[in-house]
């Protein structure tokens, strides 16, 4: 909808749906969450609405960034997102412990509500994965390596999965499609 403020919300989907890419991506929002907030919200102060996370979409696992700011326009927001999503090399290379079992130690069907293993169960269905989905990923997790990890950062800013961005205005120039 229109308003005085401009909103955004960018959706960057793994490379592909496999496990592999999945434990990437979750590590990559892991790292980024507290750093993203920081870096636009805190330091730049574009917006009072920050945040990043996870999500999956009909089985489809991606990174969602969003902004919303009163004094900055959509294609200000993109350019912050962007200049953010850049830098996660260099955040990755200089996080001396990249959280690998604390995210993994989350996917722990002892940890997990009933609900949401269920939540993920499903998504895990809807990718195509088997029952043994969360104790595959938990292994994965505790396993990538910095390298790995670097190179899902550069895929992620290749936009290999694609990006998918919603605004409440007018696209902001290429290569974005209505």
């Amino acid at each position: 909808t229109a308003g005085d403020e401009a909103a955004l919300l960018l959706f960057c989907p793994a490379p592909s749906q496999s496990l592999a890419d999945e434990a990437d991506w979750r590590l990559l929002a892991h790292l980024a969450q507290t750093p993203f907030y920081q870096r636009l919200g805190v330091e730049l102060q574009v917006g009072y609405a920050v945040f990043s996370g996870i999500r999956q979409l009909n089985g489809q696992t991606g990174l969602l960034l969003g902004v919303q700011s009163p004094s900055v326009a959509l294609e200000g927001l993109l350019t912050h997102i962007r200049a953010f999503l850049m830098q996660l090399p260099a955040l990755i290379n200089a996080d001396e412990n990249m959280g690998n079992a604390a995210l993994a130690e989350q996917f722990s069907p002892h940890a997990l509500p009933i609900p949401q293993a269920a939540e993920w169960l499903w998504q895990a269905r809807l990718a195509g994965h088997g029952a043994d989905y969360l104790e595959q990923l938990q292994q994965l997790i505790q396993t990538r390596t910095r390298q790995q990890l670097i190179n899902a950062a550069q895929q992620l800013n290749q936009a290999a999965g694609g990006w998918l961005c919603l605004a409440n205005g007018a696209a902001v120039g290429d290569p974005w499609q209505l």
